[in-house]
């Protein structure tokens, strides 16, 4: 019969390691899991800013566009304007 003796440099690894697995197990994997979470999200909002930077670029083109036929409506306007003056 072979019996293994326990020493004490034994027991303190063993309980090394058993500290260990619950400072993995109870802190480093739920920390973990939250860093992917969160990283998750900020990855969907910058999707999101990306679409509404996007969205606002093209709107304010349609804008520009718009201030810029202005004068030109306006100025067809009052000139039909003038002529329907001049035919009454």
């Amino acid at each position: 019969m072979d019996f293994k003796t326990v020493t004490p440099d034994d027991s303190l690894q063993e309980l090394i390691k058993e500290v260990l697995a619950g400072f993995r197990d109870k802190l480093l994997v739920p920390l973990i899991s939250e860093i992917n979470r969160l990283a998750l999200a900020v990855g969907e909002m910058q999707e999101q800013q990306v679409a509404l930077h996007r969205e606002t670029r093209e709107l304010l083109g349609q804008l520009e566009k718009r201030i810029a036929e202005a004068p030109v409506v306006t100025l067809s306007a009052l000139r039909d304007a003038l002529r329907r003056a001049g035919e009454g």
